[in-house]
């Protein structure tokens, strides 16, 4: 007997309807494409203007610093970097509003020591954690300098040392402000030294510098930049740099650790930060980029006249490292002076 077809049987074989087989097709296309999105990041980033937020207002050394960088990225990148001031709070309110942004590679950042580590570890309500935010590379780093009236009767840090110790609670120093680097590292040198010094925190290194001339106050910790404006004035004298190496607008300056303090190698910093979960490929670019420009002898140059130590460029995982090691310094900083918020 002859079997039934397969049709008879079963029925006529069912075909996937035309929907679905346009759902699958784009379904495979969409993975493609996503696929080749990082290559594509890096080829096509950036495509509109990037915005640079500096948590400090106009005019200061880091933003400053930050201006020059953009200069010279956007040439690279042939995208406009737009700054943006947005002070507040020691920095922390800039860098907030960094840490908040989209993770697209157009909102970023200039993150100061100050606001980026040491605000959390003195105490300050910190609205964003470090693992928020991705270091990209150093803008630049600056030196602290220890200026003397010039009536005080020392002319190094030994001699600062031994007039301290014979008038414990007599000399004052004055800094740009309470939970600054200044005051945290002249805080440390004293527990170092075994000497009592009165700090006075000043609104600034501009009023501090005039009352520092005046004689009001007898020692003050300074930026490099505003040191070295000064550096010609007859009525102060320098003692010493923060820096691991001498400060080259300054050379005649001995360091800290030259004068007997090897654990005071400290600078300041201005880092280029991003939003964490920034994709890798435009972060890459970002560096590459970055590190570019501080190879440029018009951006030496223009850094060299801010103030600034020579810039030295660092890959992303030296970025890492660096804020990490400078992490567990400002720590231990800290930890030895009990310095807080309003103490």
């Amino acid at each position: 007997m002859r079997q039934p077809s397969l049709i008879a049987r079963f029925g006529r074989v069912q075909r996937p309807p035309f929907q679905h087989l346009l759902a699958r097709a784009l379904l495979l296309c969409a993975a493609s494409v996503l696929s080749i999105t990082p290559a594509l990041a890096d080829e096509t980033y950036p495509a509109k203007p990037v915005k640079l937020t500096v948590p400090f207002p106009p005019g200061g050394s880091s933003d400053t610093a930050a201006r020059i960088l953009a200069d010279g990225m956007s040439k690279q990148l042939k995208q406009t970097m737009v700054v943006e001031n947005r002070a507040g709070a020691a920095g922390t309110i800039g860098i907030a509003s960094v840490a908040r942004a989209q993770p697209d590679g157009y909102n970023l950042g200039v993150g100061p020591v100050g606001g980026t580590i040491i605000a959390r570890l003195i105490g300050m309500q910190v609205p964003y954690q470090p693992q928020d935010l991705v270091p990209i590379a150093n803008i630049g780093s600056l030196p602290l300098v220890v200026a003397v009236n010039k009536d005080v009767p020392v002319n190094n840090i030994k001699e600062l040392v031994e007039l301290a110790k014979s008038k414990p609670g007599s000399l004052s120093y004055g800094t740009s402000g309470a939970g600054t680097p200044g005051h945290l590292v002249f805080e440390y040198f004293k527990k170092i030294a075994g000497i009592d010094v009165v700090h006075i925190p000043y609104k600034g290194d501009s009023p501090l510098t005039s009352d520092l001339i005046g004689g009001q106050v007898q020692i003050g910790v300074l930026t490099g930049p505003a040191a070295k404006a000064q550096q010609s004035n007859p009525k102060l004298k320098f003692l010493a740099v923060s820096s691991a190496k001498r400060y080259p607008q300054m050379e005649a300056v001995p360091t800290l650790v030259e004068s007997g303090y090897p654990d005071l190698n400290i600078e300041i910093w201005n880092l280029l930060i991003a939003p964490a979960k920034t994709a890798p490929a435009v972060l890459t670019r970002l560096n590459e980029t970055m590190n570019a420009v501080l190879k440029e002898q018009d951006t030496i140059s223009r850094l060299d006249a801010q103030g600034y130590l020579p810039p030295v460029a660092m890959s992303l995982e030296q970025a890492r490292e660096f804020v990490e090691t400078d992490r567990k310094k400002w720590e231990t900083i800290v930890n030895t002076t009990g310095v807080r918020i309003g103490q």
